[in-house]
């Protein structure tokens, strides 16, 4: 049998949306078969459909191992032998860490869960993959990486045929993904299929065998990962060719205009960091997962107290205590996780874009509809953002969409200084390039910008200045005209040269 899955002319159409448009994909034995496409192309709504949580339109049909296949939910999935590690990682935060790989799935003696069984095989499973924790240890206490690595022993440990992984990186550090690599590899020794979603190119041609593009709701074709280099897979999801990936708009530098002093949070996550941004520039933080770069601005941000520690904006002295206290003087934070924090997913376009700049939107003293309305779908053609009309629910747009909406909604409110937190994680490549150019116009317009980025080319391709932390501390800076990304990697590592 060649293939272990096929997915033929599958549909799905959502109010005012056509998702998937007769696609197709076909997955052998023992292959990482990476799907690629643009944030909307349909990646994750065909993965849904293949787990059970969407179900697809009339017509076309599934195989796996050369049956038709039609699961209802996930669970039925995994028992047929699929698995899923998804973007948005789903842990019961609560549970300890052997509790959530068995959950749904218990192994019982005499019909009784058991617990000691459960808590032996769970270490067998962290030991093989190489991460240091407890199995009795609660999620709540473990970073978003540890949580990562949890889901993905999950996965491994149902002993599915296939497991997809939704960007399964994209909250861990190098050494993480290391690791992560070799369980695939041993992975497609034993004969599994891995279905692996990524927007970084480099891991594409690490890892993965074939691949198949999709754009816009259409599958583009499929081709083996050696036929392709970086600018013809561009080429494929985004119907043009991109050549400048990191557009750098150049703008004058002017006086500071925000500057943070001698941070130190309550908590001890960040030991006395100091940073300062001009008019017209972009400085980037730098550092690897766990260094203290959102601990450092959520604490500016008064979203965490502080024990020590001044801040200035435009050169006036400010008190935070509370988010509300710096919004006021004219600074935002895009938070890291936009879920999360950053937007209400049930919620329209219009709600989300509106919910920050509540002050402006008023008529007589009262919110006018009108004027929401009209300041949304200005942002809406301002940012590029793809939706059938403002009035569309934001948890039914792709990622890329709904980061360009937090981002819509902040700069509805005309701030000074803007705080960005992971801004292109887990998007595409020509939704990224839209919000670079984003930064270069706001910079040009004499706003300052403040990015945290994990990815060293992406700072070194859009910033003026990198400053690096390493464990709470800061530990760095280093200038445009110099550069380089071992230099930047010292600096993260804290390795004295």
């Amino acid at each position: 049998m060649e293939y272990v899955l096929e997915m033929k002319n599958i549909s799905k159409t959502f109010p005012g949306v056509v998702a998937l448009d007769h696609v197709q994909l076909q997955v052998k034995p023992g292959e990482v078969h990476a799907l690629m496409g643009e944030n909307g192309a349909g990646k994750s709504t065909l993965m849904k459909i293949l787990m059970g949580i969407y179900s697809k339109d009339p017509g076309g049909e599934i195989l796996f191992d050369g049956k038709p296949y039609n699961a209802a939910n996930p669970k039925e999935a995994m028992d047929m032998g699929v698995a899923m590690i998804h973007q948005e990682l789903n842990p019961i935060l609560d549970m300890p860490v052997y509790e959530n790989i068995f959950v749904g799935r218990e192994i019982r003696k005499n019909g009784l869960v058991d617990k000691k069984a459960e808590i032996e095989e769970a270490q067998r499973l962290i030991e093989e993959c190489g991460l240091h924790v407890s199995p009795k240890e609660t999620l709540r206490n473990l970073t978003v990486a540890q949580c990562q690595l949890i889901e993905i022993i999950k996965a491994i440990s149902v002993n599915a045929k296939v497991i997809v992984m939704d960007e399964p990186t994209a909250a861990i550090t190098e050494r993480e993904v290391e690791l992560l690599f070799g369980h695939i590899r041993r992975l497609k020794e034993k004969g599994v299929a891995i279905i692996y979603i990524s927007h970084r190119m480099a891991e594409i041609f690490s890892i993965c065998d074939r691949v198949s593009v999709y754009r816009d709701g259409q599958y583009i074709g499929t081709d083996e990962t050696a036929n392709l280099d970086e600018a013809k897979l561009i080429r494929m999801m985004v119907g043009r060719e991109i050549t400048d990936v990191y557009p750098k708009l150049e703008a004058e530098i002017g006086d500071v205009m925000f500057e943070a002093k001698n941070i130190v949070r309550a908590d001890n996550k960040v030991k006395g960091v100091s940073l300062s941004v001009r008019r017209g520039e972009i400085l980037g933080i730098g550092g690897l997962v766990g260094a203290g770069r959102s601990e450092l601005v959520e604490g500016i941000f008064g979203i965490h107290p502080l024990s020590s520690g001044e801040i200035y904006v435009n050169g006036k002295q400010v008190k935070v205590n509370a988010p509300q206290d710096i919004i006021k003087e004219g600074v935002a934070l895009i938070t890291e996780d936009r879920k999360v924090t950053g937007l209400n997913l049930s919620g329209t376009v219009n709600d989300n874009i509106a919910m920050v700049a509540i002050k402006k939107l008023l008529k007589n003293g009262l919110y006018s509809k009108s004027l929401a309305q009209k300041a949304s779908e200005e942002y809406v053609e301002k940012l590029n953002i793809k939706t059938p009309s403002v009035n569309q629910i934001v948890g039914n747009l792709s990622g890329g969409n709904q980061q360009k909406i937090v981002i819509a909604k902040w700069l509805l409110n005309e701030p000074d200084v803007i705080i960005l937190d992971e801004p292109t994680r887990g998007i595409d490549v020509g939704a990224k390039r839209d919000i670079y150019l984003l930064l270069g116009q706001l910079v040009q317009q004499g706003k300052a910008v403040i990015m945290i980025s994990s990815e060293i080319p992406e700072l070194m391709g859009i910033c003026d200045r990198i400053m690096v932390m390493c464990e709470g501390n800061y530990s760095g800076e280093v200038k445009r005209e110099e550069f380089s990304q071992e230099r930047i990697m010292t600096l993260a590592s804290a390795i004295k040269v």
